[in-house]
């Protein structure tokens, strides 16, 4: 089985920059490019990142100040974040480090001591291992427990059992691809002698409420299975279907 790569988020302006990022680092990570704060923040709200690699001068924020807003949330606190910079004085790679940066790369750079250092970040990334955000929840996969995030930031443990928590996460990390009702028995029931063809149905239909409004994310494709979408990717899952 191929071993999924880490997603790393790039906030940076430039196409040509984005480019020469690209290049750097494809083969050790899936990279993601947006070209400003506002689209970094929502893609980030949506989305699983083991890594942020974010430019200093956005055209619609600094990148301290973004890098600041995002530590004061204890959903973020804990993703690695790397700034690329043309700033090269000390007193900018002062307030990096500060205002919550771990690594500070200045521009032009060498490809190879990008990758290096963030192939380092994302060995050491805590997000990618135990715990990751998507579309309003925070998914713990050391405390078994999956959380729902208010927008002033705080968490509410969401009622579950252990079968329920193992189809959420594995739903929620594997966004977007479709299984069957054959293959989640198979992978979570096994061969069980007490476990109906409708027994997937009455846990699906169990989360659902469980997850109140955010519940439609958890959809029945017709003739095919189940699958979650964030509200933005609500599209074209037939196309990603696991048999």
């Amino acid at each position: 089985m191929e071993t999924q790569k880490k997603r790393v988020l790039l906030v940076e302006d430039s196409r040509e920059m984005q480019a020469i990022v690209r290049h750097a680092v494809e083969g050790i990570c899936s990279l993601y490019s947006v070209s400003s704060a506002d689209e970094g923040r929502k893609e980030l709200e949506k989305g699983i990142y083991s890594l942020l690699l974010l430019d200093v001068s956005l055209p619609d924020a600094n990148g301290f100040e973004f890098c600041r807003d995002l530590r004061a949330e204890r959903k973020f606190a804990d993703m690695p974040v790397i700034f690329l910079t043309g700033k090269t004085e000390v007193a900018s790679k002062v307030q990096g480090f500060e205002v919550g940066g771990d690594d500070y790369v200045t521009k032009p750079f060498d490809p190879e001591e990008l990758k290096a250092r963030v192939r380092g970040k994302l060995r050491r990334s805590k997000s990618a291992g135990s715990s990751f955000v998507i579309s309003g929840f925070r998914v713990d996969l050391s405390l078994h427990k999956i959380f729902a995030i208010s927008e002033e930031g705080g968490e509410t443990p969401l009622p579950l059992t252990p079968i329920e928590f193992k189809l959420l996460s594995h739903f929620m990390k594997n966004e977007g691809k479709v299984f069957s009702r054959q293959k989640l028995l198979e992978m979570f029931w096994g061969d069980s002698l007490y476990v109906s063809k409708h027994t997937v149905d009455t846990h699906i239909s169990s989360l659902r409420k469980k997850l109140g409004a955010p519940g439609s994310q958890l959809r029945s494709i017709f003739k095919q299975g189940y699958t979650f979408t964030t509200p933005n990717e609500i599209k074209d899952t037939e196309r990603d279907i696991t048999q």
